[in-house]
């Protein structure tokens, strides 16, 4: 009898601990891609068909710690936009875990109070616990110009330097900044032969530019829609993750159309093709301010005199002042280097087409690009690349 217990009891634990990894994965894409989608769309409206480049994955988890300490009306409208719930730092501190297992990519979190603040027990241990963010203090007050190098510097670390000077500055009057650092470093699984690679034409918007384009032929996992002529295309780098490449219908910006669904679509309707490949070297840095996007998205009591952050700290109302992002990508024949760094500084408040043998895919014109995680099809870093003369 005791063995037989025994046995059920193990077996009772090992489907415990399967659902809870299967809940995790889907729950943290969902909200990585909604958002991440959502966004997109303000930025490209805003970007005046211009390159840009962001990482919701790190966006995502700055604003999880921002959310942790959240009540209210506050917290409900953070729950409605980026599709959180109580249990998503759990969530995305095992997808992180297993994100980070591949090497490829690295994450880091930091929080910094003002001298002499207090967290409160709880909050202090979901940022220890799930986001691995230890607290440190800065004079804000009597010295911000230190304080913001310091946070620089560590911002500059993470990154191995390739975002730099995150925050223009700090203010007297700041409570808290939470940072997460976003390092990603990739060869490619079929490299390009720089042998290969020569200027051609780019149809940025009716103008022709010559860029450096990398070419080559080889199997890869490819869709083609005949309802709206857009071609995708899934580059793996070594390891788990891939570039996902959308070139969209001639004189189409790509974002008329794309949703979450629409992005799924793409992602379980590839199939391998024998491609003959084009697609431009670039590098593109980026920094935004966020705070009217989130307005766009929906969160604007976090902004505001109302903001209710009593989650986080008695000693002090707070509220959110601004929320920067900055961002590097470099793509060429070897291999993709990206990295992002996202900053929060709270203040006080007051049909399918038929399978061709082939197939082209040649992005000289404007595209949306994806790097994604190649286990669950989580978009850890978009944009879109055009060429300015």
């Amino acid at each position: 009898m005791i063995i037989k217990f025994t046995r059920i009891a193990l077996s009772l634990v090992f489907i415990l601990i399967v659902a809870s990894q299967s809940i995790a994965a889907p729950a943290v894409t969902e909200s990585i891609n909604t958002f991440a989608i959502n966004a997109a769309k303000i930025l490209a409206d805003s970007s005046n068909g211009s390159s840009f480049f962001f990482s919701p994955y790190s966006i995502i988890t700055a604003f999880g710690m921002a959310y942790a300490g959240s009540a209210g009306n506050t917290a409900k409208e953070i729950e409605r936009v980026m599709k959180f719930s109580p249990e998503f730092h759990k969530f995305l501190s095992e997808f992180t875990g297993e994100l980070e297992s591949g090497s490829a990519i690295t994450s880091a979190n930091r929080v910094w109070l003002r001298e002499g603040l207090t967290l409160n027990d709880d909050y202090e241990r979901i940022l220890s616990e799930l986001y691995r963010s230890p607290a440190a203090e800065l004079d804000f007050k009597n010295d911000p110009e230190n304080s913001r190098k310091t946070v620089n510097d560590w911002v500059s670390d993470k990154t191995n330097g390739r975002i730099n000077n995150l925050l223009a500055k700090v203010l007297p009057d700041t409570q808290m900044i939470l940072t997460n650092a976003v390092y990603f470093n990739a060869n490619w699984s079929n490299e390009f032969d720089e042998a290969r690679t020569q200027d051609r034409d780019f149809d940025s918007f009716g103008k022709k530019i010559k860029v450096p384009m990398m070419m080559q032929n080889g199997k890869f996992l490819f869709y083609y829609s005949i309802w709206d002529d857009t071609r995708v295309i899934k580059l793996p780098y070594k390891g788990r993750m891939s570039m996902l490449v959308m070139l969209p219908a001639q004189g189409k910006t790509g974002f008329e159309d794309l949703t979450p669904e629409k992005f799924a679509e793409w992602t379980q309707n590839l199939s391998r093709y024998d491609v003959d490949l084009w697609l431009p070297k670039f590098k593109t840095e980026d920094s935004y301010e966020l705070k009217d996007l989130f307005a766009k998205l929906g969160v604007t009591s976090a902004f505001s005199n109302s903001a209710d952050f009593s989650g986080i700290t008695q000693d002090e109302k707070l509220k959110v002042d601004s929320v920067i992002h900055k961002t590097f990508i470099e793509v060429d024949e070897k291999k993709t280097e990206a990295a992002a760094a996202t900053a929060i500084t709270m203040i006080r408040a007051t049909a399918r087409p038929a399978k061709l043998p082939e197939a082209k895919f040649h992005a000289d014109r404007p595209f949306i690009y994806f790097i994604i995680d190649g286990d669950t099809d989580a978009i850890l870093f978009m944009g879109r690349q055009t060429f300015r003369q």
